[in-house]
């Protein structure tokens, strides 16, 4: 299930992508920021990432990365989800997901601000978290056990990010925190994977932003 933001502001906002400009001093109600194949991202897509944080965790794959790459690799990782027909999650996990997202709003009223202010409904944000879940168990599928560390790199991890098993000025003995060290560096490796495979999916995804 792919869920598009599409209103008449996103079709006249294809124009602007040709290269016309806005007529002076018109209101910008939403525009085109970036092209994934034949896929429009639009500024209300940007937004939403920003309000409701609606992108999967290994869509962001630095910590500087803005709300705009990370709904690009978003697509890119759900254009193979497709391919290989992900399963749907249950519906308990997205009813969770979304009373997640629901609850980091100080109120409903602020919540219904954020959905009108960023062409979102009800019914576009349950889709796109169901996807975002078939996103996540698609990549644990496919990188979980490619990410395992050997014990001689988990070793390597620990000596490399002292600062990491260090507590009080004192540096934790590798026995002591061998199964945090394999779970960390499982983590960068799978970090490293993820950020690999999107590079690829954008070079052969014909990713255009603006």
């Amino acid at each position: 299930m792919s869920n598009r933001f599409c209103s008449l502001a996103v079709v006249a906002a294809l124009a602007a992508w040709g290269g016309s400009g806005a007529a002076a001093g018109a209101e910008v109600v939403d525009r085109v920021v970036a092209m994934v194949g034949s896929q429009v991202v639009t500024l209300s897509d940007v937004r939403a990432v920003e309000a409701f944080g609606l992108t999967p965790a290994s869509a962001k794959t630095d910590a500087a990365g803005d709300a705009r790459r990370q709904w690009i690799n978003r697509l890119l990782m759900l254009g193979e989800v497709e391919r290989y027909s992900g399963p749907e999650p249950e519906k308990a996990a997205v009813d969770r997901r979304l009373a997640e997202i629901r609850a980091a709003f100080a109120s409903p009223a602020a919540y219904a601000q954020a959905l009108a202010r960023t062409a979102m409904s009800d019914e576009r944000l349950r889709g796109v978290v169901t996807d975002n879940l078939r996103i996540e168990s698609y990549v644990d599928q496919r990188f979980s056990a490619a990410a395992q560390p050997t014990p001689d790199e988990v070793q390597r991890y620990y000596r490399e990010h002292p600062g990491e098993f260090t507590v009080n000025g004192r540096l934790s003995a590798y026995d002591d925190v061998q199964r945090t060290a394999q779970q960390r560096a499982s983590a960068e490796r799978k970090r490293t994977l993820i950020a690999d495979w999107l590079e690829r999916l954008r070079r052969r995804g014909a990713v255009a932003a603006r």
